[in-house]
């Protein structure tokens, strides 16, 4: 009895120095995370099981929307812009990329068409937060033939800039959920074909 006494004391002990150790290793980086937005924990595990299912670092921080069956780029193009107008944020501009590069090469492309949107004072405010949001600016939708054949609608997912560091101030927030929505709208209403 004294011996299987002394084996648990000796578990207990290694078990009390490996928390010890992880803590040394893991705490910092658990009390920097305890500061962020109450988000940010489902953001990054979200992302992290698209990381682990894809294993493509772009797969898992998009949102992607498929043309519902019968909706051509064009009605998706046309459904988007409507929405764009109806929500009062800017079409500031289109690069019809695979017509580019069958321009240059003289060869069929897969369809490859970016289209940029922007609410310049929402844009302002993100970069008076911090300047390295500049670098998300303009929101994109992105329509992609797949090598499928079928037609999808790719943006960056907002939430990790929303929610996946400190809270950003209240009035920012407001304005950045909006700008989500608002995109959001877009490509739903784009892969429907909604006009």
């Amino acid at each position: 009895m004294g011996a299987l006494r002394n084996i648990l004391a000796i578990i207990g002990l290694i078990a009390i120095g490996c928390a010890a150790y992880m803590y040394s290793k893991l705490g910092p980086d658990i009390n920097t995370f305890s500061q962020f937005d109450p988000g940010a924990k489902t953001v990054y595990m979200d992302m992290w099981n698209k990381l682990k299912e894809s294993g493509n670092t772009a797969d898992a921080t998009v949102w992607v929307y498929p043309l519902a069956d019968g909706v051509s780029p064009e009605d998706a193009e046309e459904s988007m812009q409507s929405a764009a107008i109806e929500h009062n944020i800017k079409d500031v501009g289109k690069l019809p990329l695979s017509e580019q590069v069958e321009l240059q090469t003289g060869e069929k492309q897969r369809f490859l068409k970016i289209y940029q949107y922007c609410k310049p004072t929402v844009a302002m405010q993100m970069v008076e937060y911090s300047d390295a949001f500049s670098a998300y600016l303009p929101c994109r939708v992105a329509m992609v033939q797949g090598k499928d054949g079928k037609y999808r609608l790719y943006a960056l997912n907002m939430d990790m800039m929303i929610y996946g560091g400190k809270t950003l101030p209240p009035e920012l927030l407001k304005a950045a959920l909006e700008v989500k929505e608002t995109i959001l709208d877009i490509m739903k209403r784009g892969a429907a074909g909604d006009f």
